[in-house]
């Protein structure tokens, strides 16, 4: 089903679960696209845009229906939205070893108070809730890490709704974003950002 271009960047994957889970992201947004638009999920080729956002093509035409996605060992996330929506999706697991000392690299002020305040138990799990709602942002936007990511925050992500704020460089307004969270199976912190109003209908498919 996957292109010549998905099959490059799936073998480029370090590991067997990454091409796996690599694998099954791209079959399900073919089959999620394909079930939009009433065409054949083979019938999609894909790309990238300037800062690495996956762009689906039939033919020679860029697919109007927004999509993201988002893979990390044991879940794969895929998000699909109206035509020209900025959308992004990001899923990791809030149990995983990270050294807490890159957070000053990665958050803004308020963000790394609110991690600190956490109890020194919660302090991992603060910090994927925290940067997944990052990474869906960039991804929506297409800017990916060439974003600086301290010019924008957000406050407490367990306060809904969940609203994100802009330093004085950015020309952007908070009103105009949405964010949901989730977390599954007790471990994976999932993620959806977009541009605009609307509510996500989340549908999970079990392995």
């Amino acid at each position: 089903m996957l292109d010549s271009f998905e099959r490059e960047q799936a073998s480029r994957q370090v590991f067997e679960t990454g091409r796996v889970e690599y694998i099954v992201a791209h079959a399900m947004v073919r089959n999620a696209l394909a079930n939009e638009l009433g065409v054949d999920p083979h019938d999609f080729r894909f790309t990238r845009g300037k800062y690495g956002k996956p762009i689906a093509l039939l033919g020679r035409t860029t697919v109007a229906i927004s999509f993201n996605l988002s893979h990390t060992k044991g879940m794969v996330v895929v998000g699909i939205a109206a035509k020209n929506t900025d959308l992004g999706v990001d899923v990791e697991n809030r149990l995983r070893k990270i050294d807490l000392s890159i957070a000053n690299h990665y958050f803004a002020p308020p963000e790394l108070s609110w991690i600190m305040a956490q109890a020194t138990s919660n302090q991992t799990s603060a910090f994927m809730s925290l940067w997944t709602l990052k990474e869906a942002f960039i991804k929506a936007t297409g800017k990916g890490l060439s974003q600086e990511l301290n010019q924008f925050w957000f406050t407490n992500p367990f306060i809904t709704p969940i609203r994100i704020n802009f330093g004085a460089d950015m020309q952007e307004s908070n009103s105009l974003w949405s964010f949901e969270q989730r977390m599954l199976l007790d471990k994976y912190y999932i993620s959806i950002g977009w541009r605009g109003l609307g509510q996500v209908n989340w549908i999970e498919i079990p392995d």
